[in-house]
């Protein structure tokens, strides 16, 4: 079977139009920022792109999917500070994934996953998959790579909290897939705010549970929040393939629902 569905032609399409709803489509959704002095631009785009790859060597060859090409744009405001941040903003992007949906749907599948490896899309994201299950009535699942986990014991808890952007898991990733493109002289440890807020606050923090709206310099001046000299290409090894693992499973629950349980 065809993973990508752009390999697919409108006549194949046609004749498994009737297969297709037992199918689901991973739309991947990323972005092109900034990610500080040391990793490029594309980071969140070239990790899509390098978790696709690592997903499609583990996935069971009896597994109905189909993987659609990233959205290479997303929402990036609170990077707007820095030049090469592209931003679709909340809304576009939104009615971009939107747009995806329709035209899955027109050729005839009703299970989608959106995965990020962005989190300021999840808001479009979230939206995007009610107007899709209200308008259309499909089943439209969404998380992101990162929520997947890593490997136990790979980072210390406070990497994993605080290094959101451009900290050890993105680099790690980063060197893996893209070493050629990772500024290594330029790695360093950029200290966030969170962290200070942890330790004068019981409650308030700039994101997890509790938060409020950010922008990337004010978790700090670089941009980037992290240690990324903790990174290594086999931690990222490890990270790709335990959240391949992880979004494979995610991907089956998908496929095993079943429809008739939606209202």
């Amino acid at each position: 079977m065809r993973r990508r569905f752009e390999d697919w032609t409108t006549v194949e399409l046609g004749e498994a139009r009737f297969d297709l709803e037992r199918f689901v489509v991973l739309l991947p959704v990323a972005a092109v920022e900034q990610h500080g002095p040391h990793l490029p631009l594309g980071t969140d785009a070239m990790i899509a792109d390098g978790m696709i790859e690592t997903l499609l060597g583990v996935l069971d060859e009896t597994r109905r999917v189909v993987v659609v090409e990233p959205l290479r744009l997303g929402a990036s405001l609170e990077h707007a500070d820095f030049p090469g941040t592209l931003d679709l903003g909340f809304a576009l992007t939104q009615e971009t994934i939107v747009q995806a949906g329709r035209g899955l749907h027109a050729a005839g599948f009703r299970r989608i996953a959106i995965v990020s490896s962005h989190g300021g899309n999840t808001p479009s994201i979230d939206s995007g998959a009610l107007v899709l299950r209200r308008t259309l009535g499909l089943l439209v699942a969404t998380g992101s790579w990162m929520r997947f986990g890593v490997p136990d014991g790979v980072l210390p808890r406070e990497e994993l909290a605080h290094g959101i952007h451009g900290g050890a898991v993105e680099t790690a990733l980063m060197l893996h897939f893209r070493p050629d493109l990772v500024r290594t002289d330029r790695i360093g440890h950029a200290v966030s705010l969170q962290a200070k807020l942890e330790a004068r606050h019981a409650h308030l923090r700039a994101h997890g549970r509790l938060g409020f709206g950010w922008m990337a310099r004010d978790l700090n001046a670089s941009g980037v929040v992290g240690d990324a000299r903790l990174a290594t290409a086999d931690m990222g090894r490890a990270i790709a393939r335990h959240q391949a693992e992880g979004c494979a499973a995610f991907l089956g629950d998908i496929e095993g629902f079943d429809l008739s349980d939606l209202a």
